[in-house]
């Protein structure tokens, strides 16, 4: 790590979030590591350290230059159960960022929403329907609907009782 530390770096080490050894690096702070980042102001450090990770067997991610981590580290939006990664290699995570804040204002609570309840549907359809291709049917047909439109509007009686009709199950209330 180098010399100064980020407002939110420094606050993780004081709730002993992260551990902090602020010093120069040497390839023996790698023992016992499983997983390092990489991400002084310094490429040529950074390059070091991957190197010593990679002999050490130690996954890396390197802000700069990207093309040395042997893992990713992606933009992610969550929504329950609906998770979406963005990634731009390391190339730009200016990028990477504005697109995760696009898909936040795109995929909305209501999928959060529409998820719940689909699982629920899901079980009950594979309880009760033995074709495979009619439940997929039955699946894609509640995916192509309204039903989260329905709950973006507030409406998730009315989400719930469409979703158990396009799958052909009595609505419980």
């Amino acid at each position: 790590m180098g010399p100064a530390l980020t407002p939110k770096l420094h606050e993780l080490a004081e709730s002993g979030k992260i551990s902090l050894r602020q010093k120069e690096f040497d390839e023996h702070d790698l023992s016992g590591e499983f997983l390092v980042i990489a991400a002084t102001d310094s490429a040529d450090v950074n390059t070091h350290v991957a190197q010593a990770c990679r002999k050490k067997h130690v996954l890396v991610n390197v802000a700069a230059p990207p093309g040395e981590s042997t893992f990713i580290v992606p933009s992610v939006v969550e929504r329950g159960g609906l998770m979406i990664a963005v990634s731009t290699s390391g190339v730009s995570p200016a990028l990477a960022k504005k697109i995760r804040q696009e898909l936040e204002a795109r995929y909305d609570r209501a999928y959060d929403l529409f998820l719940e309840k689909f699982g629920s549907i899901r079980k009950r359809v594979m309880e009760e329907v033995a074709d495979e291709q009619q439940r997929r049917a039955i699946f894609q047909r509640i995916v192509d609907s309204d039903a989260i439109e329905l709950l973006r509007a507030g409406k998730v009686h009315e989400a719930e009782q469409r979703m158990d009709e396009l799958a052909g199950l009595k609505h419980r209330s």
